[in-house]
């Protein structure tokens, strides 16, 4: 990512729009924002952060985070940031939240958008997360790119599982993780191979001689079978004539009989056809008019029953009419008393009430009496209680009398502390001296072997180079001339008259160069220029030798001295710690007085502890007795209250009553006077519902009393015009009966009533005129085929029973071959099957195998673990290139079994140690290296042409020549094409840094950003 341009508004100390150009800054390669402390530094990183994934390490959603970012003179918020990521892709991030009007500690929501710039305009996009945009998540993009305060150890000190994590994620080492994936292969690898051993236990009688056997088998079991098949034919050939013969005169004599029944059934069928005839006819002239006269009569009978039924019904409700209204006459007085009543329903509610509230105030009396035996209870806890705390605190007093000045115990104990600190660093710095002193001799040894004076080796060295590079330089010149004088030659050679020269490009050549053959010079100057080579560069190995001999034996010199130095200062700090002890009744060279003077003081101590432990639970004991005596006033006046208002109620139910005297009920139970309430409102319903009831059931019956009259005219006149039609069709069917000969209409409907279906009936007078002629021609064609011929049933039988055996034989033959060709092809199979399954078997054995190394190989995150060591050792390297330089060879970096960071100590024999051993100055060093590193291979991932890096914090921990080693090291980075920010108050910085912003905050208008080169 690198940065182009930000601008922050009622953010934090930010009360009016700030904007930082980025370009400005990054285009010097090392750059730097300064001002003092609370200035609002620190917040343009956290800016950054927050609008890229809105996340701030400050504050959580649970913080009111809106509310506290907004700055307090601001009405809205807004942040803006555009970036280049590692596609060189150009996006804008944006923020913005605001106060609500009119309740100053609410605010909106904050909205987050982002947008890419595409054909000159920026364009939204879906998501406002920079995750996939940069790469990273907001965790490892603090830990790589923007690193803001208080966070910068943060990567040095992680766990060995939290730093392989963040290793996965920013170097994708989860394509390395390929357990699941083999686990899966290797469960299906298992499952296929016990179902193959399955499949092949069935097949352990199949083999090559079984097939060859079978073979044998079937061949001679088919040619027994032509010859059965040939024999089987003949005969069956001789069967069929004379089963078709036999069929034959069966089929002429089934036929004669058929005819036979059909003459016998032609008669019935004769009867059948004059009976349609008549029924057809009488049904076409008589059906129609018996219908209408049927329909006429039962029209008329049901017009003469709705007369008589409409008069009756008149009747019936006339007569009842009359005794509603003699009902109505009788409920008239009740109905008249129903308001008094409904006075005593509602005085018996007000008796009901009273009687239940008089209940209430005598439980109400009974509490009463109740907390006020609870309250003499408390008081009589809480004097015993004062009499105990006043126990306690005596026996404080007399215990804190024998109780030593802690200033006095720390101050000694101090003493004894520094005094065996001082022993152990002396006995430290004896074997630094003997460690150092050993190197030393064994690098001073190792030089003597190179055969070169330590003192005057650099010129020896020297004058051998120079004479090595003279020589090279003439033997190179050489072959160049050579070189020079083979090729005029071989061009020389291969001119012609005509040809442009290579060389001029003229076409004529009157006087052609002559020369010798150098091959042989060429090849031997060629050895002797390989040779000084070669030489030169057992030289460069054997220089770099004496060099890191050289600097080794200066550094354990060095160190020599100063451990030396240590030493001295060690002693000149225990001479003048002795001279400090000024407790007389203790030993300066032997503690144990002290330490027994402390113990004692601690059970001392305790003893106090549990005094005032048992006081405070006394205290707390009294307190809620407090607690209790007041609650049991309060309870009581609460009681007190209640009761008065329940006599109010009683009072005012009692002035309600307009009926009833509450003397006549006061002795009677709540149950009764509600039973007798609820019985009277019940009868009073009741009364009110029955009157109107009747009143309107007596409406409706005049109602239709009026309507049966009406209905009753017009019945009449309808029997009358049903009569008139009846005696009309009854003319007309008696002159029917009299045109066609019939005595009665009874004759007739004998004729139509009989129920059959005439179509059906029809149809089969038809048909057997059909099948009669059809019978006469099959007699007559089966007696054609038999003319001439004679069956013998004996013969048939005889030639049956041959057929049948040799057609037994047949089959029973065909049978077995079938079986037989079955079982061949069947094991044929199997074999073929058996033999691929066998070579499965065989490939998926070796999966197996396989699969189970890679299993091993990939368990429990083995492998991935493994690739992240190794990135991390690889960290480790790239970064101990600068740590090396700022600890001047003392210190460096490594990684351990469980892939935490330790440091190598050069000055402690090179043993390791926790990085939590560094002081702040070198903690910060060792991040700064490892920060560096991570960063250049994050972003070298991402294949960036410039990488961004971003410090805040630090500097205040660098001693002077520190800060020159550090600096120098940022300012190499930028021939690197590395981009890196810091953030800072240290004065000393600003000074050698190229380009940088101020920021200033001002009482009116809270944080200003100005430009250094502005």
């Amino acid at each position: 990512m690198l940065p182009l341009k930000l601008s922050i508004s009622g953010l934090y100390s930010y009360q009016k729009k700030q904007t930082i150009d980025f370009e400005e800054l990054t285009n010097a390669g090392l750059f730097g924002i300064f001002g003092a402390v609370g200035s609002g530094k620190s917040s343009v990183l956290e800016a950054i952060g927050f609008v890229l994934y809105g996340e701030t390490e400050r504050l959580n959603n649970r913080d009111k985070r809106s509310y506290n970012m907004l700055n307090l003179k601001s009405d809205k918020a807004n942040i803006e940031f555009e970036f280049l990521n590692f596609e060189e892709r150009k996006f804008k991030f944006v923020a913005d939240w605001k106060r609500n009007k009119k309740r100053f500690e609410e605010t909106t929501s904050i909205e987050r958008l982002a947008y890419e710039w595409k054909a000159e305009q920026w364009i939204p996009m879906t998501s406002a997360d920079a995750t996939d945009i940069i790469g990273l998540t907001y965790e490892n993009f603090r830990r790589t790119i923007i690193i803001p305060q208080g966070k910068f150890k943060e990567f040095l000190e992680l766990k060995g599982k939290d730093r392989s994590d963040m290793m996965k994620e920013i170097f994708h080492l989860q394509r390395f993780d390929l357990a699941s994936k083999v686990g899966i292969a290797q469960s299906a690898t298992r499952t296929q191979l016990d179902q193959l051993k399955g499949a092949l236990s069935g097949f352990e009688a199949i083999s090559s001689e079984a097939i060859v056997a079978l073979e044998n088998e079937v061949v001679a079991a088919t040619s027994e079978l032509q010859k059965d098949k040939l024999e089987l034919e003949l005969v069956e050939n001789e069967f069929q004539k004379m089963t078709t013969l036999k069929a034959n005169f069966e089929d002429l004599e089934k036929k004669k009989n058929h005819l036979s029944k059909l003459n016998v059934e032609k008669v019935a069928i004769d009867a059948l056809q004059l009976e349609i005839d008549l029924f057809e006819k009488t049904e076409r002239n008589f059906k129609s008019n018996l219908v209408t006269l049927k329909t006429e009569k039962t029209a008329l009978e049901k017009s003469k029953g709705n007369l008589i039924s409409t008069e009756n019904q008149k009747k019936l409700i006339a007569e009842i009419n009359l005794k509603r209204q003699a009902a109505l006459e009788i409920l008239q007085p009740d109905f008249n008393a129903l308001e008094n009543s409904k006075n005593k329903v509602s005085d018996l509610e007000s008796i009901e009430k009273t009687v239940t509230a008089k209940a209430e105030v005598a439980i109400i009396d009974e509490k009463i009496k109740v907390e006020e035996a609870l309250f003499l209870e408390s008081e009589k806890k809480e004097k015993d209680l004062v009499v105990k705390l006043g126990t306690i605190q005596t026996q404080l007093v007399d215990v804190k009398k024998n109780r030593l000045d802690t200033s006095f115990i720390i101050e000694l104990g101090t003493w004894y502390h520094q005094q065996l600190v001082l022993k152990n660093n002396l006995e430290e710095n004896n074997k630094k001296q003997d460690a150092s002193q050993k190197q030393l001799k064994s690098k001073t040894d190792a030089f003597l072997l190179l055969e070169l004076p330590f003192e005057s080796w650099k010129t020896v060295l020297k004058t051998k180079s120079e004479t090595l590079t003279l020589e090279k330089e003439k033997a190179i010149e050489k072959r160049t001339k050579l070189l020079v004088s083979k090729q005029l030659v071989q061009y020389a050679v291969n001119l012609h008259d005509g040809e442009n020269c290579p060389l001029c490009g003229s076409q004529e050549h009157p006087n052609v160069m002559q020369g010798e053959d150098v091959s042989n010079q060429l090849e031997i100057i060629s050895n002797t220029i390989t040779d000084l080579v070669n030489e030169e560069t057992k030289f460069s190995l054997k220089k770099a030798e004496c060099e890191k001999l050289a600097f080794e034996i200066n550094h354990f010199q060095e160190q020599l001295k100063v451990i030396s130095a240590e030493r001295e200062s060690v002693e000149n700090a225990q001479k003048s710690h002795l001279s400090k002890f000024i407790w007389k009744d203790f030993d300066p060279k032997d503690s144990q007085l002290f330490e027994s003077k402390k113990t004692e003081q601690q059970l001392l101590e305790k003893a106090i502890i549990k005094l005032e432990e048992n006081e405070k639970e006394l205290r707390k004991e009294q307190e809620a007795i407090a607690l209790s005596l007041k609650n049991y006033n309060t309870t009581k006046g609460e009681l007190q209250t209640k009761k008065a208002a329940k006599s109010g109620r009683i009072e005012n139910e009692l002035s309600q009553l307009k009926v009833l005297s509450f003397m006549d009920y006061e002795s009677i139970s709540v149950a009764s006077i509600q039973a007798e309430k609820i019985a009277l409102h019940a009868k009073n319903l009741k009364i009110a519902e029955d009157y109107q009831i009747i009143k309107e059931i007596i409406a409706k019956e005049n109602q239709e009393l009026a309507t049966l009259t009406g209905s009753l005219a017009a019945i009449e006149l309808q029997v009358v015009e049903n009569e008139k039609a009846v005696a009309q069709t009854a003319k007309i069917i008696a002159e029917l009966l009299q045109e066609h000969y019939f005595s009665s209409v009874e004759e007739v409907r004998t004729i139509l009533i009989k129920n059959w279906d005439l179509e059906a009936e029809k149809e089969k007078v038809k048909l057997f005129s059909v099948n009669f002629l059809s019978a006469i021609n099959s007699v007559s064609e089966a007696e054609k085929l038999i003319l001439g011929k004679t069956f013998e049933s004996k013969l048939l039988e005889e030639k049956t029973t041959q057929f049948a055996a040799l057609q037994l034989k047949y089959e029973t033959q065909l049978g077995k071959v079938s079986t037989l060709q079955d079982n061949l092809k069947r094991i044929q199979a199997a074999f073929a099957e058996k033999a691929e399954l066998l070579a499965q078997y065989e490939v998926l054995e070796t999966r197996a195998t396989n699969l189970g190394t890679l299993a091993n190989m990939f368990s429990a995150s083995g492998f991935v673990n493994y690739v992240s060591s190794i990135y991390l050792q690889n960290l480790s390297d790239v970064a101990n290139v600068r740590f090396h330089r700022m600890t001047k060879n003392q210190l460096s970096l490594t990684i351990n079994s469980s892939n935490e960071f330790e440091v190598i100590d050069y000055l402690n024999d090179g043993n390791s140690r926790s990085v939590k051993t560094l002081s702040g100055g070198q903690g910060f060093q060792a991040s700064l290296c490892l920060a560096l590193a991570l960063a250049e291979s994050v972003q070298s991932l991402n294949k960036n042409d410039k990488n961004f890096f971003f410090i805040d914090e630090g500097f205040g921990t660098q001693d002077p020549e520190s800060i020159a080693i550090v600096f120098e090291t940022l300012q190499s980075l930028y021939k690197e094409n590395r981009i890196v920010g810091i953030i800072s108050h240290v004065g000393e910085l600003q000074e050698r840094i190229p380009r940088s912003i101020n920021v200033v905050k001002d009482a009116d208008n809270g944080s200003v950003v100005s430009e250094s080169w502005n």
